[in-house]
């Protein structure tokens, strides 16, 4: 691509031109012939980027800089302009998923299975926003086969935005929970808001949850769907049945193996071969912090990377049915807005099913909770340092902002 063809989207005109070799926010990371967009304080290292090599620079405000310089109201808004521009120039197909709980995780399980076979880019992490979007899209080029992406929303309209800039032709909902129901109201304004994602595919795969069975125009994924069998749950993985396959998955759980059935269906939509999928899904890890199993002379389960009701009581129905003494560290679930006090004091229902267990508890919400309460993650990792045997199950999940991660450093 030549930067002739970026001064056009801006309706921009200089007699200079180069091909570009890539657009980065990054200055640390430019090199010859890159594009710099200067998001939020990136205006303070433009001059960096030019002595790197930047040939352009994209930033707000009137300012000339020694190299082509395109100026825009929004640097933000102009990396969404570039990300639409990408996408309409790619060839490939787009898979965008959304849902309260599992994007990520699906996202990584379809990501993997299509490498099998396909040339893939996938969302870093979880950039799943309108500047984490717009960013992957940037990498995008007709060398990859599929683009698969998140798409994140705390509010009505923003999945209707990302879609519109991502442009996807398989939409993915994996479930209608209740995260981020502080801002939304009701688990129908939920259910709308990851609807939007519908105005835009050619087909969308829907996660066996209640509320997204009435979408007639959607593929319900279930075991039934897959002719899977033999379904077997354990402590840390869980295996079935396929084609006279046996599948072995390393997250434990009915919810990661929902998200892994949307994955596998997919897979075979996009002509993947039953036994690459079965040894991909076998090699598969857990992300970090999502329900990862860690080992140690006891055993970790590290589910602090966020939380919400659903994903907890996931988790809580699989350390249930072990015998070993369990210690339950929990923080706030956010963003349940005046729904906070109702969600916390479910908990309770299922923690009390829950047989030799100590539980920890931090933050301002988790006080509905019936356990051992902390004002500091010091007291909490002292205790647990104290009390911790070999053998036992420890179980760790909060909200991002509650900080949980830095439990399992530390004990």
């Amino acid at each position: 691509m030549h930067i002739k063809d970026i001064l056009t989207l801006f309706d921009m005109e200089d007699e200079r031109d180069f091909v570009i070799n890539k657009f980065e926010t990054n200055s640390k990371l430019v090199v010859d012939n890159d594009v710099f967009i200067a998001l939020n304080n990136g205006i303070n290292y433009i001059d960096e980027a030019i002595e790197r090599g930047a040939k352009a620079v994209i930033t707000e405000g009137d300012t000339k800089y020694d190299c082509i310089t395109i100026n825009v109201v929004s640097s933000k808004e102009a990396l969404s302009k570039l990300g639409m521009y990408l996408r309409s120039i790619y060839d490939g197909k787009v898979i965008a998923i959304t849902g309260s709980c599992g994007k990520t995780t699906t996202k990584e399980l379809i990501s993997s299975i299509l490498q099998t076979k396909y040339k893939v880019l996938k969302s870093e992490k979880n950039f799943n926003n309108h500047i984490g979007l717009p960013l992957t899209l940037l990498k995008l080029n007709n060398s990859y086969d599929f683009c698969v992406v998140e798409l994140g929303m705390n509010h009505k309209g923003e999945i209707n935005y990302l879609s519109n800039i991502c442009k996807p032709d398989y939409g993915v909902i994996t479930n209608i929970g209740t995260a981020h129901i502080g801002n939304l109201g009701s688990t129908k304004n939920i259910y709308k808001a990851k609807m939007e994602i519908s105005n835009y595919v050619d087909y969308l795969y829907v996660g066996n949850d209640r509320r997204l069975q009435k979408i007639k125009k959607a593929v319900k994924v279930t075991a039934k769907l897959l002719n899977v069998n033999n379904i077997q749950y354990y402590l840390d993985h869980t295996e079935f049945d396929k084609d006279n396959y046996h599948f072995v998955f390393n997250i434990p759980g009915k919810a990661a193996l929902n998200d892994l059935f949307i994955a596998m269906v997919i897979g075979i939509k996009m002509h993947i071969d039953i036994a690459k999928m079965c040894d991909c899904i076998s090699n598969f890890k857990p992300l970090e912090g999502r329900l990862n199993v860690i080992y140690k002379d006891y055993i970790i389960f590290d589910d602090s990377y966020n939380s919400s009701y659903e994903a907890l009581i996931n988790s809580l129905e699989i350390i249930k049915k072990s015998s070993k003494h369990k210690i339950i560290v929990l923080g706030d679930m956010l963003e349940l807005g005046k729904y906070s006090k109702k969600y916390h004091l479910k908990v309770n229902k299922y923690l009390k099913k829950i047989k030799d267990k100590d539980v920890l508890l931090i933050g301002n919400y988790t006080k509905y909770i019936k356990g051992k309460h902390f004002d500091d993650i010091e007291d909490v990792i002292n205790y647990i340092n104290i009390h911790i045997k070999e053998g036992n199950i420890l179980y760790i999940k909060g909200s991002r902002a509650m900080n949980l991660d830095k439990i399992k450093a530390r004990i």
